[in-house]
């Protein structure tokens, strides 16, 4: 029971935020999430700036996300590049930062474009050492559903060997798995054994050190 009570309170502290690449004139534009905090007192946003590619031979929205980690000493934020993207205008950019693991070494969270073409990323971020992990699940689950699934995915939580959990969420059914778990070297997706036991991501409490 326990590891479904860590589940679901996984799922109330991401934070979520969409914008789209439009020409309104502007230069240049930006969205970023909710703050999400850690353990340690740490804190990230993620964020999604926009503008025109400025290429003579197109007119395309350049798209950079960027995951941006606030230490607790209250130093400089550490930014983190995440990917750059150069497609058409009108697409919708979807931010969800899911929030730290458990352990506060990690920072976990999906972004995803959608237009004639849908993409959509896990990054994996070490606190640790630097190093940021992109899956692309689209490509990790293609096969695996229906090619009229419509979905979107969201972090719930991590494994003791710190494998990634994922759940699936649909409006319809897009078959009768909807939790995942990601090989965290391969990002190949598993099925999750009965023995397996999750860990909820990091839940702050507003007053609770």
């Amino acid at each position: 029971m326990l590891p479904l009570l860590l589940l679901a309170a996984s799922l109330l502290t991401s934070q979520h935020a969409s914008t789209e690449c439009v020409d309104n004139g502007a230069d240049h534009a930006a969205t970023e999430t909710q703050a999400a905090r850690g353990p340690s007192g740490a804190s990230a946003v993620l964020k999604v700036s926009t503008e025109d590619d400025h290429s003579k031979n197109s007119h395309t929205c350049n798209a950079e996300y960027q995951l941006i980690v606030t230490p607790a000493s209250g130093g400089a934020p550490v930014v983190v590049d995440l990917l750059t993207a150069d497609d058409d205008y009108g697409r919708t950019l979807s931010l969800r930062l899911d929030g730290f693991s458990r352990d506060g070494k990690r920072i976990l969270g999906i972004f995803s474009e959608s237009s004639r073409r849908t993409t959509t990323f896990l990054f994996d971020y070490d606190m640790t050492n630097g190093n940021v992990q992109l899956v692309d699940l689209k490509m990790r689950f293609a096969g695996m559903m229906p090619s009229s699934c419509s979905s979107s995915f969201g972090v719930t939580g991590t494994t003791e060997a710190g494998a990634i959990i994922l759940e699936l969420n649909s409006d319809k059914p897009c078959g009768a798995v909807r939790r995942w778990m990601l090989d965290r070297a391969t990002g190949k997706p598993q099925r999750i054994a009965q023995s397996v036991t999750v860990v909820g991501l990091y839940e702050f409490k507003s007053g609770i050190q």
